[in-house]
């Protein structure tokens, strides 16, 4: 074995690296036989008193796609009429008609909707300028730019919200803790998002469209909100406004049949007379408006947005719902908060430099703590000096999460949201305020979730197939080659063990083509051993020795095994940089079993070779 040692060192060493990297796919994979073998009870105290050790070892487990662990497939797409209506300034009814016209005809057509937008613009008026509405000195839009050049100016804004969108996106994705998730652009507009090992999709929901627009607001003077009360009672009663003192006894009487949250009504056989009280408790308490169950929050606000609604109510207030209910019926519908908030935003998110979970000292109930800037907390100090004893809205994503009473001027620039469900929505808030608002709106456009039961099966074809396929060329080998067989055979075993230590080892993730490319990897991995046996059966038909037979069949189809290995390793390469999500998988396995191959046929069989032939003296057929 003299001159064998660096061989043995580098094979050792590999293979400790290898078994190193796999241990805790083999720690998580016993934990889990484990826990599956216990009653729920006892897999969730394990879980709970196991969940530092659990977490750690899943992360440095090796990952499974989303086609062998389950998960999600989300195609999101970039509201851009949304962002082109918040790049617009000083809009009226005919710039909303042809916005509203244009994203129409996005819908079913190829045509971006900027381009659209701007030919729905001048088949309106020709000679019409579309600077009229946008402009941004930075940007070179002024009063005198072309219809071209603010329709470029779009152009450029959409790219960059997608491409922040993403960003962000995944930032936010990271923070949740999404193992190898997979996000990338599809056109112009869309985001297509993979994430492997999801277990709670509606959270998942929220956690990508949520915009993370925070906005602080004053809310609706309590006597203005009463009278408003008293006023749209009325109008539901009878369809016009009574500003008699009839409005008091109508508000009365509603409130005394309607007071019980299980008597909020869906059904018109049991109407109460007023449209409004069958759907809405009314309240009229400081600044909550009323009371609706969860299923009646859209056929209320379509009646609060009728023109003689509006009409009564005060000038520049919205309502808003709470984030969460505040009661449950008996029936089983959570119900929630209607509250008047005022237009005007006082202080946006912007001017959050830092958001943590925090617990209330007394009850322990999870809460946001946000931290602003020097900015920020100038302008909160100043609005929470003038409205001491009022209430303060703190909205994020069109939801009331907050409205805490101030009770003195707040300096410091803190500010906390409360009212949280529990410690998941908390940090989900918090992830979405780090990672920044989108700068427009997302929606979901199209969602598929892979099942566990799927992945299982996939995971199982995928190693039958690796099994078959490691049989049916061990079997050929030793067949056709005999004792050398053997030696090939053991390299196969090793070069799969390499395969997979590589993978763990720079996190790739093992999805269905991957599996693919380690099948295919293991046909090719003989080769190597295939052209180095044939050329030892050459220098054997010459009448050299088997030590020197070796010695030539080694040397002389090491060329060929490099030139036929590295080329196909560069087309690897080319795949994993061009190629997208199942071609990436592909091309992973493909060149880490490229390496390991060409490693186990030229070192690992020399060793074994040399260790028979020189050391014990002993004859290896070679078919």
């Amino acid at each position: 074995m003299q001159g064998s040692g660096f061989k043995i060192f580098l094979t050792v060493f590999f293979l400790a690296l290898s078994g190193y990297y796999l241990y805790p796919s083999a720690q998580n994979y016993f934990i889990k036989k484990e826990i599956s073998s216990l009653s729920a009870e006892d897999a969730a105290t394990y879980e709970q008193e196991n969940f530092t050790k659990m977490r750690n070892v899943e992360e440095k487990a090796l990952k499974l796609g989303l086609d062998l662990l389950g998960g999600m497939h989300v195609t999101l797409e970039v509201r851009v009429e949304a962002l082109i209506a918040e790049l617009a300034s000083d809009t009226d009814a005919a710039f909303t008609e042809i916005l509203n016209a244009a994203s129409s005809q996005a819908e079913t057509s190829d045509v971006s909707i900027i381009d659209l937008f701007v030919q729905e613009f001048e088949r309106k008026d020709a000679s019409a300028r579309l600077s009229r509405y946008f402009r941004n000195e930075a940007a070179g839009i002024t009063r005198r730019s072309s219809n071209e050049d603010v329709a470029a100016y779009l152009r450029t804004e959409a790219d960059e919200a997608v491409t922040r969108a993403i960003s962000i996106i995944r930032d936010r994705v990271d923070r949740y803790g999404v193992t190898e998730p997979s996000i990338q652009k599809q056109g112009t507009r869309r985001v297509i998002v993979e994430l492997p090992g999801i277990d709670d999709p509606d959270r998942i929901r929220g956690l990508l469209k949520g915009t993370a627009r925070l906005e602080f607001r004053l809310m609706v003077d309590p006597a203005d909100n009463v009278r408003t009360l008293q006023r749209v009672i009325e109008y539901f009663e009878t369809g016009v406004d009574s500003t008699a003192t009839g409005a008091d006894s109508t508000m009365a009487a509603a409130a005394d049949t309607t007071l019980d949250i299980n008597d909020l009504l869906t059904s018109t056989e049991q109407s109460s007379g007023n449209a409004l009280l069958d759907v809405m408790q009314p309240l009229g308490q400081g600044v909550t408006f009323g009371r609706v169950a969860e299923q009646d929050t859209a056929k209320v606000n379509r009646m609060l947005s009728e023109a003689g609604v509006k009409a009564l109510m005060p000038r520049g207030v919205t309502f808003m719902y709470t984030s969460s209910a505040v009661a449950t019926t008996t029936d089983g519908h959570e119900v929630y908060d209607l509250l008047g908030v005022r237009d005007e935003i006082e202080l946006t998110g912007d001017v959050i430099t830092d958001a943590r979970v925090d617990f209330e000292q007394l009850t322990n109930v999870p809460e946001v703590t946000m931290t602003m800037n020097s900015e920020g907390s100038r302008t909160w100090a100043r609005l929470t000096g003038a409205n001491v004893g009022s209430n303060v809205a703190i909205v994020l994503d069109g939801v009331v999460y907050s409205y805490p009473n101030v009770l003195q001027r707040i300096t410091g620039g803190r500010s906390n949201i409360t009212n949280l469900a529990n410690q998941a929505e908390a940090q989900d808030i918090v992830t979405v305020l780090k990672s920044g608002a989108l700068p427009a709106p997302v929606e979901i456009v199209q969602e598929s979730t892979v099942g566990p039961s799927l992945g299982q099966a996939s995971i199982r074809a995928g190693l039958n197939s690796v099994l078959f396929g490691l049989m049916l060329v061990a079997v050929f080998m030793i067949i056709y080659y005999r004792s050398s067989g053997v030696v090939a055979d053991l390299a196969l075993i090793l070069n799969l063990i390499f395969i997979l230590g590589i993978l763990a080892g720079f996190h790739a993730t093992l999805t269905l083509p991957g599996i693919a490319g380690i099948v295919l990897t293991i046909g090719m991995a003989v080769d190597a051993n295939v052209l180095i046996f044939e050329r030892v059966r050459e220098e054997q038909s010459t009448g050299k020795t088997l030590k020197a037979s070796i010695e030539g069949g080694y040397s002389k189809a090491l060329s060929a095994i490099f030139d036929a290995n590295i080329t196909t390793f560069f087309v690897g390469v080319i795949l994993y940089s061009f190629g997208i999500g199942p071609i990436q998988g592909f091309a992973v396995t493909l060149m880490a079993g490229i390496l390991s191959s060409m490693f186990t046929a030229i070192v690992f069989t020399r060793i074994i070779m040399d260790y028979v032939v020189v050391e014990k003296k002993k004859t290896v057929s070679f078919g």
